[in-house]
C-alpha cells in the first residue's frame, strides 16, 4: 500500500465526502421530493375523481328521482292507454290531424320485465310553426309521461312559412301483469 501525503488524503477524502453526499443527495433528497410531487399528483388526481363522482351521483340522484316522477305518472295513466291513440286524440285536439301524414309504432322491450319502451314516428305535412308549437305543447305538458325525443323540420312554401315535421314520441309502458 502506497504512502499518500497529507495533500493526497485532503483530496481523497474530499472525494469519497462528495460521492457519498453526492449519492445521499440522488437518492436520499430526491427521491423524497420525487415521491412527494408524485403523491401531491396522486392526491391531485383522486380529488377530480371524487369531484366528477359527486357530480355523477347528483346527475343519477336527479334521473332517479325523474324516473320515480314517470313511474308515477305510468300508474296514475287510464287503463287501456296507448301512445298511438294518445297522439292521434292530441293531433285532434290541437288541429293539425288533417296535416298527418303518417304514424308509425315502434314497441321495445329493453329487458325491463315490467315495462316496454313505446315510440311512435309521426310526420306532419304543410303545418303552421303555431300549430306545431301547440301539438307539442299538448304532448310534454299532458302528464302522460310521453316525452319527444327527435324533432326535424323542413321548410316547405314560398308564400306561405309552413313546416314539415318528423316527430319520435316514446314513453313507457306497463307490461300486462298477467
Amino acid at each position: 500500500m502506497p504512502d499518500f501525503s497529507k495533500r493526497e488524503i485532503n483530496v481523497l477524502l474530499l472525494g469519497i465526502t462528495f460521492v457519498i453526499l453526492f449519492f445521499g443527495y440522488q437518492f436520499g433528497v430526491v427521491a423524497v421530493l420525487d415521491k412527494r410531487d408524485n403523491l401531491k399528483r396522486i392526491l391531485n388526481e383522486k380529488q377530480a375523481a371524487l369531484v366528477e363522482m359527486m357530480i355523477l351521483q347528483k346527475q343519477f340522484l336527479a334521473v332517479s328521482n325523474n324516473f320515480d316522477a314517470k313511474i308515477q305518472s305510468l300508474e296514475d295513466r287510464e287503463k287501456g292507454f296507448s301512445l298511438f291513440s294518445f297522439l292521434d286524440s292530441q293531433a285532434r285536439q290541437s288541429g293539425v290531424k288533417e296535416n298527418v301524414a303518417y304514424m308509425k309504432p315502434f314497441p321495445k322491450n329493453f329487458g325491463n320485465p315490467f315495462y316496454t319502451l313505446a315510440t311512435v314516428k309521426l310526420n306532419l305535412k304543410e303545418i303552421y310553426l303555431k300549430e306545431l308549437v301547440d301539438f307539442l305543447y299538448h304532448i310534454e305538458s299532458s302528464g302522460k309521461g310521453v316525452t319527444i325525443t327527435s324533432l326535424s323540420l323542413s321548410k316547405v312554401g314560398k308564400e306561405k312559412p309552413m313546416l314539415d315535421a318528423v316527430i319520435e314520441t316514446q314513453t313507457l309502458m306497463l307490461k300486462d301483469k298477467a
